[in-house]
């Protein structure tokens, strides 16, 4: 089941990558013009296409990107002629670090929401929990971005308005007011995941049960609720990783952070095609390999999933004998 998985996630990158390499061919303008500038002539233009193999079809492009990636090379930049794969490893770092620092921010906060939630007889936190959440999930992370950005940045001046650090230590100064934006997007879905979890658990038999033993219900929570209500988490996760990186490309925007998605964006401003292709593909790898990761870690996690998996494997009998008779 798992190798199905990966080869449909395998076949839905190499989609994603294929699409882009077609749409990034539609936009108006030509490389050579720009990587030439002033000193475009004609036969300049033409000499330069022909090296690029701009000249050729866009099938055939698509086979030498393909062949090139299958030999680990991503190509190389039109614009500043250098490897792609150096020209996106540190970016890819700083956005990686951007979305785990926001996964863990929204963990810390979304769970915590949930579980105060999830409690029956708390109408009024209930509805101002579940009022928050929502606000939160239809804002987008730029709006955010734009207000957190006005004001511990440009008011308060508790954070800086925008860059990035030298070292590790000094990133942390610049990445905890973008990841607090980004978080707005992840921390809501989880709460109301867990939320929705723990108030399931909270019917249980066994609740009842711990709670007839005499056990105080912040024991009870902590004990039997919390380990129930995270198992959902994995799957959270490792879903809305698109949806994680997709956002980090607008929040690197708006705090001028050197990520992947500004890299992506500059890229397809200058019309740098092996750029844009390369990227893309090491962002619908990592979807891949993050929805793979996913699903083991959830059937290690969760024993009743591996019978269930086990029982899918086993050939399915119709109940007759070997003659054919019932």
């Amino acid at each position: 089941m798992i190798l199905k998985r990966l080869g449909r996630m395998i076949l839905v990158a190499f989609g994603v990558v294929f699409i882009t390499f077609s749409l990034i061919h539609l936009v108006p303008g030509d490389p050579a013009l720009s990587i030439l500038g002033d000193r475009a002539t004609p036969a300049s233009v033409h000499a330069l296409q022909r090296e690029l193999h701009l000249n050729e079809s866009l099938p055939r492009q698509f086979w030498i990107f393909m062949s090139d990636v299958l030999h680990g090379n991503l190509g190389t930049s039109l614009i500043q002629n250098k490897p792609v794969v150096s020209l996106v490893v540190h970016p890819l770092l700083v956005t990686l670090w951007l979305i785990g620092v926001a996964v863990v921010m929204s963990v810390l906060v979304g769970v915590p929401v949930g579980l105060l939630g999830a409690p029956a007889g708390r109408r009024w936190l209930e509805l101002g929990l579940s009022t928050s959440v929502i606000l939160f999930l239809a804002t987008p992370p730029f709006v955010i971005g734009f207000g957190l950005l006005l004001l511990f940045g440009v008011t308060l001046h508790l954070a800086p308005a925008g860059g990035w650090g030298t070292s590790w230590f000094s990133d942390l100064s610049y990445i905890w007011l973008p990841a607090v934006a980004l978080s707005g997007y992840l921390a809501p879905v989880i709460a109301r995941v867990v939320r929705q979890r723990a108030g399931d658990v909270g019917l249980q038999g066994f609740i009842e049960a711990a709670i007839a033993r005499g056990l105080r219900p912040g024991r009870v929570t902590i004990r039997h609720v919390l380990p129930n209500a995270l198992l959902p988490l994995i799957t959270i996760i490792g879903l809305n990783i698109g949806a994680l990186i997709s956002g980090a490309v607008i929040i690197e925007i708006v705090f001028n952070l050197p990520g992947i998605g500004t890299t992506l964006v500059l890229a397809v401003l200058q019309r740098d095609y092996p750029v844009v292709q390369g990227t893309t593909l090491l962002i619908g790898m990592i979807v891949v390999v993050v929805n793979a990761s996913t699903d083991l870690l959830y059937l290690i996690a969760d024993p009743r999933t591996r019978g269930t998996l086990r029982a899918s494997r086993r050939p399915i009998r119709s109940g007759r004998g070997d003659d054919g008779n019932l």
